[in-house]
């Protein structure tokens, strides 16, 4: 709500500065994932400026806000769709529509085919390339979902299946048994058949749009779309694994086995291919193939024992240092990593040097109260575009670990965002590589890189990479962990989280880090506390070296 507020005050030519906060404090409630609404804390508001704590009080009031109301009944409804495309802010749109007219995806994509978009003041020929480019990247990922998004769904409609058919095997299939990022509807398969299978009882879980040829078209009441495949019970387990997928995976085993349907197992089929057990999160046709034995100890939620990268009220969190660090030892974690933003985060509240050292006093009585539970001094620390750290050296040797990201000037090259990272990374001071590719999911792509020279320099530095679990991340992406593991690297599974909620992300990047093959003992934050305490040493040991 509040983006929209901000890009609608640009595209009226309203209030540039106004705009400029909502973008900010659209940045924050993004990252917190906080409804304002529900706000329960009066402190919470104190987050804000004046200007922004009058507009959320008034939607908490009237669940609206009259002066956004009035600039969405002066904008034509094609500019909404228009702001979904990836590079149109307000101030861009404000030109297509008051000077070109343009006021649809469908007029701008015709204007761009027809070279009259990089005529227009503040565009040119790469602009009107860039746009081309971004409407069919928007238009090829209409209707997908975050895993995170349907996945509790999903989970909720087999229990209910299996509640209603208790007789019956139920599973899921398809992308969201694999787990992939992101998927286009929830697959079930089922052991009904399919005219036994419509009731008045799984009306009240789902839409019925269409059943024919063993196959139920539905959605639920909340829109996900949902296909339920109805099997023979003796070819269960073949359909299974036939309907899992990927279609590659599936190809490569069906290939060498005859054709036969019935199996009491899915790890029946892979014995009588020949071929050791894979679970359905690694079916990507991928690294899965070079395994000869199976692998036993992929990580776990379970198997997490610290919670790395996370971000307070001292920057840009929404839960006090204190309320965060007792919620984590209440989940039974060793430790947690205090990660705030480092100073050039000026949007996030970055912290500058007294800042810090404010916060690390707080961090000694925290750890003196809560012994032996162990609360890390941390920063994510911005990697300039010169790749450079945005502290001194001497002042980053104040942090027990020390997390770099990239989070502004993302438009580079594979050469040039490479070579940033890499300078990054051979620091002395840096321990994990955050976020690595800046990526966020269905929302924009992250920036090249030549992943094999990253992980070699992160291997040659003794630098972590990290799996940032929040949902809409999911950086680096799962495809890279094989050969971070070939190079020994190892990975931490980063909630970022900024709300005590979002410390449950770790869920999802366990997920994500288990279709890459990820092991419990490749993990760092699987570690003990004792284990961790002792790898920082080493590392520091290591930085002393290297600075003499």
């Amino acid at each position: 709500m509040f983006s929209l507020y901000a890009e609608l005050l640009l595209l009226h030519e309203v209030d540039r500065r106004m705009s400029g906060l909502l973008s900010g404090t659209a940045y924050r409630l993004r990252n917190i994932s906080e409804d304002v609404i529900n706000f329960k804390k009066p402190e919470l508001l104190k987050l804000f400026k004046p200007e922004i704590a009058s507009l959320i009080q008034e939607l908490q009031s009237h669940a609206t806000i009259a002066a956004l109301d009035e600039l969405i009944q002066l904008t034509p409804q094609g500019l909404f769709e228009m702001m979904r495309i990836k590079g149109l802010g307000g101030k861009k749109l404000s030109v297509l529509w008051k000077v070109a007219e343009i006021d649809t995806i469908d007029a701008l994509l015709k204007a761009c085919n027809n070279g009259k978009v990089r005529e227009l003041p503040g565009f040119g020929a790469k602009t009107q390339e860039n746009i081309i480019n971004a409407i069919e990247a928007y238009r090829s990922q209409l209707d997908h979902f975050h895993f995170a998004s349907v996945a509790d769904t999903a989970y909720e409609l087999i229990t209910s299946l299996q509640d209603n058919f208790p007789k019956a095997n139920v599973d899921l299939c398809g992308d969201i048994r694999r787990q992939t990022n992101t998927v286009t509807a929830i697959e079930i398969i089922i052991t009904i058949p399919q005219k036994n299978f419509v009731s008045a009882s799984l009306r009240k879980l789902l839409v019925i749009q269409s059943a024919k040829n063993n196959r139920t078209m539905a959605h639920t009441y909340d829109e996900i779309p949902v296909i339920i495949h109805h099997v023979p019970k003796r070819n269960f387990y073949f359909e299974l694994f036939q309907k899992t997928g990927n279609a590659e995976h599936v190809n490569n085993i069906m290939a060498k086995i005859k054709p036969n349907k019935e199996f009491d197992s899915e790890e029946a089929i892979y014995k009588k291919a020949g071929h050791t057990f894979i679970v359905p999160e690694m079916r990507e046709n991928n690294a899965e193939w070079t395994y000869k034995k199976p692998i036993n100890n992929l990580v776990t939620f379970d198997d997490i024992k610290g919670v790395v990268h996370n971000h307070t009220t001292w920057s840009d969190g929404v839960d006090r240092l204190r309320d965060f660090v007792i919620a984590c030892n209440n989940k039974g974690y060793e430790y947690t990593v205090i990660s705030d933003h480092s100073k050039n985060a000026h949007y996030a509240g970055g912290l500058k040097e007294d800042k810090v050292l404010r916060q690390m006093v707080e961090i000694d009585k925290l750890n003196e109260e809560l012994e032996p539970f162990r609360v890390f001094k941390s920063i994510e620390c911005d990697i300039l575009v010169t790749g450079d750290l945005d502290y001194e050296d001497k002042f980053l040797q104040l942090f027990d670990l020390v997390i770099v990201s990239v989070h502004q000037l993302l438009k580079m090259d594979e050469e040039r965002a490479t070579k940033r990272l890499i300078k990054a990374i051979e620091h002395p001071s840096t321990t994990i590589l955050g976020h690595m590719t800046g990526r966020q999911l269905l929302i924009r792509p992250g920036y090249p890189v030549n992943f094999k020279k990253v992980i070699d320099a992160c291997a040659a530095n003794n630098v972590i990479i990290e799996i940032n679990a929040n949902p809409y991340r999911l950086d680096v992406d799962w495809s890279q962990i094989p050969y971070a593991l070939k190079k020994g690297v190892m990975i931490s599974v980063n909630p970022d989280a900024h709300s005590i909620r979002e410390i449950d992300n770790i869920r999802w990047g366990t997920a994500s880090a288990r279709k890459g093959g990820l092991t419990k003992d490749m993990t760092w934050n699987a570690m003990s506390l004792q284990q961790v305490e002792k790898w920082l040493k080493r590392k520091g040991k290591k930085i002393a070296v290297a600075r003499s």
